[in-house]
């Protein structure tokens, strides 16, 4: 029997048991269908009514809250949130020296982009391909400040990794060290697939949703800066300009550069480009961001 079947003769019997109880026990509110989908088993739709409706399941005060959209009993303590985040502050004033962004290139080369179970990229895709043999790019994953002076961790993200790529979005981007000798920043260029649940709207839409077109700026534009100058930089501006529809499972192309560098360094200008490489290069968003050296800051308090 097809699994679907199955799912929908169990709920027809939790609904007939649920009836069958609201009869005997005619004092207690009836659960109603959605409510039933927030039980985890008969066993609870039993307790409910036997007790006179004293012992309501987790799923049923979930969505019995007066809340749009529901709510949730268990959620993480805001402690344990709160000592991780301390615990990246202290990460980050470590690796806020001025050669930190070398460290951060050591580091996220020698990693590499690990292998995407829920990749998005074919086997045989041309440009990602083309850009993976280019000796002068160096492909990587963006990382945080480790527990010590130079050492950083490979991360995944809302924007990046396998995690990313099964929520819809499979971003891949390399780094191009600037020409020796030469006045020029380096440049980060990279693709990226939108799948189906990085739609408009899931399964009812074939486009991208501008959010997940947003999200490709902000996140190349923040690694380049990363790996140029300072891993412990901030996005304070973006500016993006969607002039084309991304449609999804195709790959674009991704190419950011340095537009300039003031306050000594502490903020720095970028812009970003998001091409279709299936029609000639046609451009379908761009953007400025402007970053915050914090590890700068970090630098200049302290002294």
């Amino acid at each position: 029997m097809p699994e679907a079947a199955i799912e929908e003769r169990a709920r027809m019997r939790m609904m007939n048991l649920s009836i069958e109880l609201a009869d005997m026990h005619a004092g207690v509110l009836e659960l109603e269908a959605d409510e039933l989908d927030g039980c985890s088993s008969e066993r609870e739709v039993r307790a409910y009514y036997e007790s006179d409706g004293a012992d309501v399941p987790r799923g049923v005060i979930e969505r019995r809250c007066k809340q749009a959209g529901g709510g949730r009993v268990e959620m993480s303590e805001a402690s344990e949130r709160r000592v991780g985040m301390e615990d990246m502050t202290k990460r980050s004033m470590l690796n806020s020296h001025e050669d930190a962004a070398r460290d951060y290139r050591r580091h996220v080369f020698t990693t590499g982009i690990p292998f995407r179970r829920h990749g998005l990229f074919p086997c045989d895709d041309r440009v990602l391909t083309m850009m993976s043999l280019d000796a002068s790019l160096k492909p990587f994953q963006k990382a945080i400040p480790g527990p010590k002076r130079g050492t950083f961790v490979t991360c995944e993200s809302w924007a990046v990794g396998d995690e990313a790529a099964r929520r819809g979005l499979d971003l891949r981007y390399f780094y191009r060290e600037a020409s020796r000798g030469s006045n020029e920043h380096p440049e980060l260029v990279g693709v990226a697939r939108v799948g189906d649940s990085g739609a408009i709207g899931t399964n009812t839409w074939t486009l991208a949703h501008g959010g997940c077109i947003e999200t490709i700026l902000d996140e190349t534009t923040a690694e380049l800066v990363k790996c140029a100058r300072a891993p412990c930089c901030v996005t304070i501006e973006l500016n993006a300009k969607i002039k084309k529809p991304l449609p999804l499972h195709s790959t674009v192309k991704i190419h950011c550069s340095i537009k300039s560098v003031e306050a000594s360094g502490l903020r720095i200008w970028t812009t970003a480009t998001l091409t279709d490489p299936n029609h000639d290069d046609e451009v379908l968003a761009t953007c400025e961001a402007q970053l915050c050296d914090a590890g700068m800051l970090n630098r200049i308090r302290t002294t």
